[in-house]
């Protein structure tokens, strides 16, 4: 029975146990001040009825005193020291219940955790409209270290600063100006081991109660289908169309958008758009005139990206297109009556907005107009810009 016994611990001594500590920990706040529960571990050895932890706290002359004494079945203990170095060890029991052998000591330290504090911070408020790239929080209270991490949260989202300082008593946070929506948001700083302390609250606002955009530019005129642009047939007659497929120049826009409703996923409103393009083709005998005047009221969608100097504008909406003045003049001098036909049309678009000098800023975009027409086949065309506008 002692030979199997003694070749068993012989096989269990080339077990090489390793201390983990730190890995896991709780912090109990029943007490005046919060205390850690900490778990030390080691490699579990099979076969083996107990152990027996010894941990030592070193002194500040350099020696050793014991602080904790425990036997326990599982591989781990929880523990709660002081600050400082200390070292433990392992004696490892047989299923007789006889020590089989111990580890080595094994050192290490255990940091002071310290609570932190807010006690204030400034500016309360910052105004996404001003255009800023980064905004600046500084933070005044006590145990901010180099080391601790602060955050600003809004519900259980966290925003991570792009940096930060500290100085014990202050901080100096800079966030990046697009990480954050209007709301409202609690600053959060946690120190190592886990101890923290809020303070709030931070709020992101509006100066104003909406935005205003008003822009004036270049807007030519593309033909895509329709009897405007293309050859019909009229009561078995062919019939050439006033305007054929082509690029017609001459034209400018106007717009106003109102954008009341502005939110993290984006901005809402309306757009109020006009546009008046000169057309004029001319053939061997013939050439057609007029003015094609536009005029729509469209819901808006608009979303800022690369840190809010740019913007996208999404438009869909109804309103009237006009042939105004619509008539030919003949190369014998002689020239129709002037028409102006009425038209229910509807708009989509797309434009990008680039604000280099704000409250100044130019956009390029197009509509695709289609005319509900009665006459023929409808027709539709593109209607591209470039502009310059200020938002008000």
């Amino acid at each position: 029975m002692a030979d199997k016994r003694w070749f068993l611990i012989a096989g269990l001594l080339a077990l090489c146990l390793y201390p983990v500590f730190g890995q896991s920990f709780f912090i109990d706040r029943t007490g005046d001040e919060p205390r850690f529960i900490q778990r030390l571990a080691w490699e579990d050895a099979q076969y083996f009825l107990r152990y027996r932890v010894i941990v030592e706290q070193q002194a500040q002359d350099g020696s050793y005193r014991e602080a904790l004494r425990e036997t326990v079945e599982e591989n781990f203990i929880y523990v709660s020291l002081y600050p400082g170095w200390h070292r433990f060890r392992v004696e490892v029991y047989d299923l007789l219940d006889e020590m089989a052998f111990s580890t080595d000591w094994q050192n290490f330290y255990i940091a002071h955790a310290l609570q932190p504090k807010l006690t204030d911070f400034a500016p309360r408020v910052f105004y996404l409209d001003d255009g800023d790239l980064r905004w600046e929080i500084t933070l005044r209270g006590e145990n901010l270290l180099p080391q601790s991490e602060f955050f600003l949260m809004r519900g259980n989202a966290r925003i991570i600063p792009l940096s930060h300082t500290s100085e014990g008593d202050a901080a100096h946070l800079v966030f990046c100006a697009r990480s954050l929506a209007a709301g409202e948001f609690e600053i959060m700083v946690i120190n190592p081991g886990g101890l923290e302390a809020h303070a709030g609250t931070l709020a992101a606002n509006f100066r104003r109660a909406f935005d205003l955009n008003i822009s004036v530019g270049f807007a030519p005129i593309v033909p895509l289908y329709g009897f405007f642009w293309n050859d019909f047939t009229f009561q078995g007659s062919t019939v050439a169309a006033p305007f054929p497929a082509g690029f017609y120049p001459l034209g400018a826009a106007a717009r106003i958008s109102f954008i009341p409703f502005r939110r993290a996923w984006g901005n809402l409103g309306l757009d109020l758009s006009g546009s008046v393009a000169f057309l004029e083709h001319e053939r061997t005998q013939r050439t057609a005139i007029a003015y094609l005047l536009n005029t729509h009221l469209s819901l808006m969608y608009q979303r800022y990206f690369l840190q809010r100097n740019f913007a996208y504008n999404i438009v869909v909406g109804a309103g009237i297109t006009t042939l105004m003045n619509f008539h030919y003049t003949y190369a014998v001098g002689v020239q129709t009556g002037n028409r102006t036909p009425h038209y229910a049309s509807a708009l989509a678009g797309f434009s990008v907005m680039g604000f280099f000098l704000r409250p100044f800023y130019i956009s390029a975009g197009a509509d695709f107009i289609h005319i509900f027409s009665p006459e023929g086949s409808a027709p539709g065309f593109i209607r591209p810009s470039v502009a310059a506008g200020v938002r008000l």
